[in-house]
């Protein structure tokens, strides 16, 4: 054997040694100023939702003095994401997403401006509390669409998991937050202030997301809705898995609207009191 054993040995495993993968890290993801851009719409978007069902769950009591009705208008918030979720996030297959964004935050700048109008019928506000939260289903499917343009690779986990930290975050913070800002100032103040944050959410998407274009290909027709949704739903009933998971996530917000509503609701009463 010629030459040194030592330096054969080391070039030898150094042909098939990989120098290791450097992971992302959540500065480098909140150092892109897009990223920055659609989460601070998703802040302000999930706070927006939560403030308006505090809200509307003490202007109605202060309106009717009836629990029931306060009740029904609350147990309205989990309706949208059922009956109309599924359909309306097919919105963002359709159309470029950042205008689905921002469409969906100025509908909900007009449904919730709407609402502190004095002598609103209680139909005509649950309504508009019906659509402001059902327009947040197709603002999370184009929001959740962006993503990967926005942050490839293992950037878009990270990105994925602090979405999913801020929804949660949102749902315990948001209740909280909007409990004491109603407390200090009136219901309908909250809601004006509500709708000046959808208004922003959608200033910041237009111009700290770029434009890109709708995502079907250039010179197909444009599938309609009903047909994107029955694709979704033919992939979601058609795995196990996928079916599984969608069960589990009903069973627990049906267990979450059983164990939690009655509480909220007799809370929020007796503090309008």
């Amino acid at each position: 054997m010629t030459g040194n054993p030592g330096d054969d040995l080391s070039g030898r495993t150094g042909c098939h040694r990989r120098a290791p993968e450097e992971r992302s890290s959540y500065r480098e993801i909140f150092a892109i100023g897009e990223f920055r851009a659609i989460w601070s719409a998703q802040v302000l978007s999930c706070a927006g939702d939560q403030f308006a069902q505090v809200a509307i769950a003490i202007l109605v009591y202060g309106r009717t003095h009836s629990p029931f009705l306060t009740a029904f208008a609350y147990a309205l918030t989990y309706l949208p994401p059922i009956a109309g979720g599924p359909l309306l996030s097919g919105l963002a297959d359709l159309f470029p997403r950042r205008r689905v964004m921002i469409s969906c935050d100025l509908l909900r700048v007009g449904t919730v401006g709407l609402m502190p109008i004095p002598r609103m019928p209680f139909a005509a506000l649950c309504a508009l509390l019906f659509c402001t939260v059902l327009t947040s289903a197709p603002f999370s499917s184009a929001r959740t669409a962006l993503m990967p343009d926005i942050l490839p690779g293992d950037k878009f986990v990270l990105g994925s998991a602090v979405g999913n930290i801020t929804y949660l975050a949102s749902q315990i913070l948001g209740f909280v937050a909007g409990t004491a800002i109603v407390g200090v100032l009136h219901p309908n103040k909250t809601l004006g202030i509500d709708a000046v944050s959808f208004g922003i959410s959608a200033f910041i998407v237009l111009f700290w997301v770029k434009a890109r274009p709708s995502p079907r290909r250039a010179g197909t027709a444009r599938p309609t809705l009903w047909s994107v949704s029955a694709d979704g739903i033919r992939i979601v009933f058609g795995s196990r898995i996928l079916l599984t998971l969608l069960l589990f996530g009903w069973l627990a917000g049906f267990y979450i609207v059983r164990r939690d509503w009655p509480h909220r609701t007799r809370g929020r009463c007796m503090a309008a009191r």
